[in-house]
């Protein structure tokens, strides 16, 4: 391990986030002690545990604030008898995917037995798809609530829990002219299960006959066909529910401001277009971004339920983590 850390002298110059919740987190993990965490991690390799796994330019204010703090989390069940559900909740570009790549690339370095799978792994097969998709405002292929197989993932989560073994569908963005498709399976047998999504943990709008316009961190003014829209969201998103209350523990990655979501995502297709010759381009980059801001109420995403909670900045880095109960901001 390098000579910063966030407790250092100087700090890290990469730690922008503050270290008093920080270290409430570290002890609701049960490490009340920094310097025995320290040498926990040290032993594992520390801030270069897996670190190619991680993006290119990523900061150790990832590292130290969410990667190792995550696998201590984790660390607490591994051993345990039961198998253990987790969830990562974030708005789109966040980082939540490049996240748990690395996480299964730490564990598998620790050999722990942890698998991450999407939201995304879920979506329906392309016709039922289409037809679950068919009149919404923007147009978009998928991504909504009601464009992924519950049953699926609920059927896959139970005989997992129940006997081990985890079968999950596999989802290629890039087929179908980037419409997308199922592409195969994958089997696995992990003890500890991390489910990721953009609106996991969404709960439904406290009051339906409000629309998002009134609410105070509400970015946009609905068309009057998305405010109708909206409840024909809040009628899928019941549907995830007991798939919410399934989770163990929730890791919320949040936009301090909702509007960075715009950004990120307009990053994360020049990056899949530079790998996959095939993105969101133009219009339909438009109105799929447009989706994410008007579909389900900004409040609503920006209030997930959860444990843990780490505060981005536009350019992504750490401004804040700890329990969420903590946080006042």
């Amino acid at each position: 391990m390098n000579n910063y850390s966030p407790w250092s002298n100087p700090v890290d110059p990469q730690i922008f986030f503050p270290i008093q919740p920080y270290n409430k987190l570290l002890e609701s993990l049960n490490w009340p002690d920094q310097v025995q965490w320290l040498n926990h991690w040290s032993i594992h390799g520390g801030i270069n545990l897996a670190s190619s796994a991680w993006p290119t330019g990523t900061k150790n204010d990832w590292i130290w604030g969410l990667g190792l703090p995550f696998l201590s989390d984790i660390e607490r069940f591994i051993y345990g008898k039961d198998r253990t559900l987790f969830g990562i909740s974030g708005l789109p570009g966040c980082g939540k995917t490049s996240f748990g790549r690395w996480l299964e690339a730490a564990a598998s370095n620790l050999n722990w037995p942890v698998k991450v799978i999407s939201m995304d792994d879920f979506y329906l097969a392309s016709e039922a798809l289409e037809k679950a998709m068919e009149g919404n405002p923007w147009n978009v292929p998928r991504a909504l609530p009601g464009s992924h197989s519950i049953e699926l993932l609920e059927e896959a989560i139970e005989t997992w829990q129940t006997t081990g073994h985890l079968k999950v569908p596999q989802f290629d963005k890039a087929l179908r002219q980037g419409l997308g498709d199922r592409c195969g399976w994958k089997s696995s047998t992990p003890k500890i299960l991390v489910l990721e999504g953009w609106f996991l943990g969404c709960g439904l709008a406290r009051d339906r006959r409000k629309t998002s316009k009134n609410q105070s961190c509400q970015t946009k003014v609905l068309s009057s066909l998305e405010q109708d829209y909206q409840y024909v969201i809040q009628s899928a998103l019941e549907k995830y529910q007991p798939i919410w209350k399934k989770l163990k523990r929730i890791w919320h990655i949040k936009a301090i401001k909702f509007v960075y979501t715009r950004q990120w995502r307009s990053q994360q297709e020049l990056e899949r277009q530079k790998k996959r010759g095939t993105s969101l381009k133009g219009e339909n980059l438009e109105l799929f971004i447009r989706m994410i801001e008007t579909a389900i109420p900004q409040e609503d995403l920006q209030s997930i339920k959860s444990d843990v909670l780490a505060r981005l900045s536009s350019s992504r880095k750490v401004r804040w983590i700890g329990l969420s109960k903590e946080n006042t901001q």
